[in-house]
């Protein structure tokens, strides 16, 4: 039994004419009737008897109809599930993420996808680099952002290296210098991320190489509570490209200039997956858009 037949007995019973069926379904008459003649014959009887010009519908094509018209219904929704799916507009996505990308970035991706499609899902989920990565490999997430510090082995990434900027108040001396350098902050405090990150290691370094003080004065373990500190006067911190972004659209700090830093300091971030099993169509898609939002960031304004 194929679904065409089905069509066809249904435009049968809806119009009583072979010729209007055959029109309906875009086929010739002789075809229809074709069509129609081994549907019968591969259900073992008639459904139909020529009265007056029409088919008139046996008591049986009348019960079956009902049956026939909940199956081309289902058939309906199927294509159009089968289209959505194409396009990545129904499933449940599931991400993770380290905080900075999960805080402003992935939510406004996402949401452009989302917002165009009402049935799809999404699951975020802000965890430890060695979380996501144990999540990816075990099928939890699709794909997931870490930082560099874990090294994971064995998954498809993408490296992207985010340039830092340095956060100085308004009000700092500093602030007049449209590039700063270790040079020109030579005797100034820090508000830092935890020694064993890169970014503290290679502002460490840059004034070891020119053999000047390096003044770490306040540790914190994010971008954002470092900003707090520089709002208050306590010194200067380094922030990546994504967490200014997010200060700029959407926390926005009157008070707190973004200058260039010298010498180029990046904070690395991974985008992982594993090839063990394919993306949806919706992670694809999103995962390009990450792709090439996180490759602009990577340009130094």
């Amino acid at each position: 039994m194929k679904i065409k037949q089905l069509r066809l007995f249904h435009e049968v019973m809806i119009s009583g004419k072979i010729s209007l069926a055959a029109e309906q379904l875009n086929v010739s008459q002789p075809a229809a009737s074709k069509m129609l003649n081994n549907f019968e014959h591969l259900i073992g009887y008639s459904l139909f008897a020529r009265l007056n010009g029409r088919l008139q519908p046996t008591p049986e094509a009348i019960l079956l109809h009902r049956e026939t018209i909940s199956v081309l219904q289902g058939v309906t929704r199927l294509q159009d599930s089968f289209s959505k799916a194409r396009e990545g507009q129904i499933g449940k996505l599931n991400i993770a993420s380290i905080f900075a990308p999960a805080h402003s970035l992935l939510p406004m991706l996402a949401s452009l996808h989302l917002n165009k499609h009402p049935q799809m899902q999404m699951s975020l989920q802000v965890l430890s680099s060695l979380a996501i990565c144990e999540g990816v490999a075990a099928g939890q997430f699709e794909f997931g952002l870490v930082d560099k510090n874990y090294k994971p082995q064995g998954y498809d990434t993408v490296e992207f290296k985010l340039p830092c900027y340095c956060a100085i108040h308004s009000d700092n001396p500093l602030a007049s210098h449209s590039v700063v350098s270790a040079n020109i902050i030579d005797d100034t405090d820090w508000i830092t991320l935890s020694p064993i990150s890169d970014i503290y290691q290679a502002l460490k370094n840059s004034y070891t190489s020119i053999g000047k003080p390096f003044n770490p004065r306040i540790e914190v373990n994010g971008s954002l509570n470092a900003l707090a500190f520089v709002a208050q006067q306590c010194g200067v911190t380094l922030i990546d490209a994504i967490n200014m972004q997010h200060v700029s659209q959407f926390e926005p700090r009157k008070n707190i200039l973004f200058k260039p830093f010298l010498p180029d300091i990046y904070e690395p971030l991974l985008l992982i997956s594993t090839n063990k099993q394919p993306l949806s169509i919706a992670a694809i898609k999103l995962r390009e858009a990450i792709i090439k939002h996180l490759t602009a960031l990577c340009k130094p304004v």
